[in-house]
């Protein structure tokens, strides 16, 4: 898993530091950034299916909002052109019963990534403030992932392991920054991505075996985020 994820993000960072390379000696600039973003969710649950018999009804999944340690690296291509890679410490996602599940609390818990690659437009006639607007592709994977014991429990089960699968997706922003001086600035931000996921968990139960029960989840969360920068 890491070293899949890992060869997958060097390759998309080797796709867009060629290109930087070409306007290096045009537009030397480098920006790094940190901040805060909250991550709102929206999720559409499909219902958790099973061996027929062993799932009732209308059992869906729903997910907290995160709070995320937003990191980004920017390469200047020109005074408009930019390409950033974005990434971050992975924030504890927390999956929650819905649907006839909502009692059941907690059902699952997984670190979520979302590294980023965008290519940003920066307006630079404005005054005062640089207005922007990126897009790009995200690929979202989980680890860490973990069936709570709520979920067994409702179940019957002794114990339940559970995998997210990973996808790719657009990624989308607007936002704008304000130069402090040559060397710093905010930045404030709106962003959003699309996740589709399959969340399939396995649950050993007395006098029955192994039991799969699987469950779509897709979404395209809304980013809040603020950030500073630095410009070297």
């Amino acid at each position: 898993m890491q070293v899949k994820n890992l060869a997958v993000i060097g390759a998309t960072i080797s796709i867009g530091f060629p290109m930087c390379a070409v306007a290096q000696a045009e537009a030397p600039e480098n920006t790094v950034r940190i901040g805060y973003a909250l991550v709102g969710f929206n999720i559409k649950s499909g219902d958790l299916t099973g061996l027929p018999g062993t799932t009732p009804p209308g059992l869906s999944i729903g997910v907290k909002d995160l709070d995320v340690l937003a990191v980004s690296y920017e390469r200047r291509l020109s005074s408009n052109w930019a390409i950033q890679l974005q990434a971050g410490i992975p924030p504890k996602l927390t999956a929650v019963g819905a649907g006839t599940g909502q009692s059941v609390g907690t059902v699952a818990t997984a670190r979520i990534w979302f590294p980023t690659l965008m290519a940003r437009y920066t307006f630079t006639n404005v005054a005062g403030v640089q207005p922007y607007v990126a897009v790009g592709v995200t690929y979202t994977f989980f680890t860490d992932e973990k069936s709570s014991s709520a979920y067994t429990t409702a179940f019957q089960g002794t114990s339940s392991s559970i995998r997210l699968s990973d996808s790719w997706g657009p990624y989308a922003r607007v936002g704008f920054e304000y130069p402090i001086d040559k060397a710093w600035v905010i930045n404030a931000e709106y962003s959003s991505f699309r996740i589709k996921t399959t969340a399939t968990v396995v649950t050993q139960t007395p006098g029955i075996g192994a039991i799969v029960r699987t469950v779509g989840i897709k979404d395209s969360p809304h980013i809040f985020g603020v950030t500073l920068g630095r410009k070297f």
